[in-house]
């Protein structure tokens, strides 16, 4: 089962496919994760990408669809985790036969206010949320004992970009994946449980 989870920032996409993940045994690849371990490599391509994700800019597909391409090589059960983006890269991978599409729907004030309490350890493996998830000590990570900062493209500014980005360039793969009859839509708004159980149900009835 090839399953792509959209969603605008903070809508929650790596949330729900960590417990797809678990819950399915799907391989769980993550365009973005992707890119900020090129970015962490400090390589040549890793810098570059690093200017482009800063400003809130899509990363251009030259970099983003062969690093997917490569990631999924191979195999056959895997969720996508906001990866295509627009419908260039869609149709740059319409090679991998993809089963099911599920677009998670989330106004753009909650996004905002997820993301100003979004902190990130030191080593950038563990997440927190201010209000969501706070640590047990404030301001250090509760495994390593990192300072947890804010991620730049995580500020205000930044995120009113990607979400104007995201609906310029991603909205319209909506259509063309509701034309291919393989869209589902689930309101990502309410609280982590809620949303995670409706994807499930989705994922349950298209496996039958």
């Amino acid at each position: 089962m090839k399953i792509i989870l959209l969603g605008p920032p903070g809508s929650g996409k790596g949330t729900v496919s960590e417990r797809l993940e678990k819950d399915f045994n799907l391989a769980h690849v993550s365009a973005g994760e992707l890119l900020r371990e090129e970015v962490k490599k400090d390589t040549a391509i890793g810098r570059d990408i690093k200017k482009f994700m800063e400003k809130g800019n899509l990363v251009p597909n030259r970099f983003v669809v062969e690093m997917v391409k490569l990631e999924v090589n191979g195999k056959d059960n895997y969720i996508l985790d906001g990866f295509p983006r627009s419908v260039e890269q869609a149709k740059l991978i319409e090679g991998l036969g993809i089963d099911l599409v599920i677009s998670l729907e989330v106004p753009e004030q909650i996004v905002i206010e997820r993301f100003a309490g979004r902190r990130v350890c030191g080593t950038g493996e563990h997440g927190y949320h201010l209000k969501y998830l706070p640590p047990k000590k404030e301001g250090v990570c509760d495994y390593d004992g990192t300072k947890l900062v804010q991620r730049k493209d995580d500020n205000p500014e930044v995120i009113k970009e990607r979400f104007r980005i995201y609906h310029a360039e991603t909205q319209p793969l909506v259509d063309y994946y509701k034309k291919k009859g393989i869209l589902k839509t689930v309101d990502g708004a309410p609280a982590p449980e809620v949303v995670y159980a409706a994807v499930k149900k989705i994922v349950k009835t298209f496996k039958k």
